[in-house]
């Protein structure tokens, strides 16, 4: 099963890529991006069910408890699968940071350093979900076209600590540092790359999962 779930999300995200990149999709921010993206999988979802008894269902704002730090959360897109008595949820989070504001004016969007930071608490969160109850590996996908997210180096004492520059490797750990509102406490227990960043027509794209676990055939 956990095969056909990553194939279910590899054609839709190279999908909904190359829709964002041509201007086919044109999410103005991640309720944007979790609608389209949704609406993707179910149109392909019934392709991958493979029995009169199995069902595969997309779901959005699923709600879920996180025992380790008792604190709720709500995860973007979940991929619900259901054979007979048993029921395993796949865990999506999304990210979508656009460089300009909705307003038609081109102003530029500030706060990047706590778009940073949120990246990472999305990651943080995936690995909490993998852990719970009938829950798999999770995805965390994100979209952006501004620079400053993949290109520029973050030199600085708050932002290298949550930077995510295309060179950046072997992301683990404790994440610490305050940063405007955040007290800045990430714990990562797996390890991440930032050099998967894909370019494509001005826009950036990159997919984090946890665990990665073996693909059976």
């Amino acid at each position: 099963m956990e095969q056909r779930i990553r194939q279910i999300i590899d054609i839709c995200w190279k999908s909904f890529k190359h829709k964002v990149a041509t201007g086919v999709f044109d999410p103005e921010n991640e309720k944007m991006m979790q609608l389209q993206l949704a609406l993707t999988m179910q149109s392909i979802v019934p392709v991958f069910e493979y029995s009169l008894d199995e069902k595969i269902k997309i779901l959005l704002e699923v709600p879920v408890q996180i025992k380790q730090i008792h604190q709720r959360r709500v995860i973007d897109i979940v991929i619900r699968v259901s054979k007979n008595e048993s029921i395993r949820f796949f865990p999506i989070e999304l990210k979508c940071y656009r460089k300009h504001t909705r307003d038609g004016t081109g102003k530029i969007r500030g706060a990047q350093n706590i778009g940073m930071y949120d990246y990472w608490t999305d990651i943080e969160n995936i690995e909490h979900y993998s852990i719970l109850k009938n829950y798999e590996f999770g995805t965390h996908l994100c979209l952006t076209d501004d620079n400053y997210y993949v290109t520029t180096e973050h030199k600085g004492d708050q932002v290298s600590v949550y930077s995510t520059c295309k060179n950046r490797l072997n992301i683990t750990g404790s994440l610490t540092h305050p940063i405007a509102n955040r007290f800045g406490n990430i714990q990562l227990k797996g390890t991440y790359s930032m050099v998967q960043w894909e370019t494509i027509e001005g826009f950036h794209f990159i997919r984090q999962e946890y665990p990665r676990k073996p693909i059976n055939p």
